[in-house]
């Protein structure tokens, strides 16, 4: 979903001209590929027809809630969802992770700061793909999956150890292994409903195992998001037990 480059792709939904194109300047001079929108209206239009990594939202919109946005977002996990806004009360931000925001920025916003949470969110919603993935994603020894003892090891000896959800989830994520497989055999494999709920409830799920994974190996989780399909586990990897 990146662009040209492997650029991280944002856009910026902001109705104040001013700083929607001080932060447009910035980001780019970050290294990010950006494209910009005054209101909800102008996103879903360029949504329509271009991908992005990243939505940050202005929740102040002429013409419908940041809030409102996210809610429709969050139906697309592959996107990741930075709410910006000058509501910083603990009920706002509540609200706003609840609608899905991965990140809430009050403002007056550091663009650099903002640079630096982007960039980590799309390595995080990408498993850590880019140039800091570890050497065993990138072709050295492969991963093991003990299903007898409940554990998954990196190429690098870390050992992860999986709930039973976990289980069902990287069971189904190897029937076709290095393949993508979809959402709906996702959630059919970890026993969800096909549904929004089992839908969110999936999104969780590897989120979490992804944040296991990175706490245990200290590099990037080859749980990879597959746009408008499903996920792939992205590592060799060898199933005993």
């Amino acid at each position: 979903m990146t662009g040209e480059g492997g650029m991280i792709r944002l856009i910026v939904v902001e109705d104040d001209t001013d700083l929607r194109e001080t932060l447009e300047e910035c980001l780019t001079l970050s290294g990010f590929a950006v494209d910009t929108a005054g209101s909800a209206l102008a996103f879903f239009q360029k949504l329509a027809t271009e991908s992005y990594d990243i939505a940050i939202i202005d929740v102040g919109l002429p013409d419908q809630s940041g809030f409102d946005i996210a809610e429709l977002l969050r139906k697309r996990p592959e996107i990741g969802i930075v709410m910006m806004t000058a509501r910083g009360s603990t009920e706002d931000r509540i609200r706003g992770f609840s609608c899905g925001a991965d990140l809430y920025f009050v403002k007056p916003v550091d663009c650099r700061e903002l640079a630096a949470a982007a960039a980590n969110l799309a390595r995080r919603l990408n498993g850590g793909d880019g140039e800091s993935r570890p050497d065993d994603e990138r072709g050295g020894e492969s991963w093991v999956f003990d299903r007898s003892g409940w554990v998954l090891q990196s190429g690098g000896g870390a050992e992860v150890a999986l709930t039973s959800a976990e289980m069902r989830l990287r069971a189904g994520l190897l029937e076709h292994p290095g393949e993508t497989v979809t959402r709906h055999g996702l959630m059919q494999a970890v026993g969800y409903a096909d549904d929004d709920y089992g839908s969110r409830s999936l999104e969780a799920l590897v989120r979490r195992l992804r944040r296991k994974i990175e706490a245990a190996t200290g590099g990037g989780a080859p749980i990879k998001t597959v746009h408008a399909r499903g996920y792939l586990f992205s590592a060799a990897i060898k199933v005993v037990g």
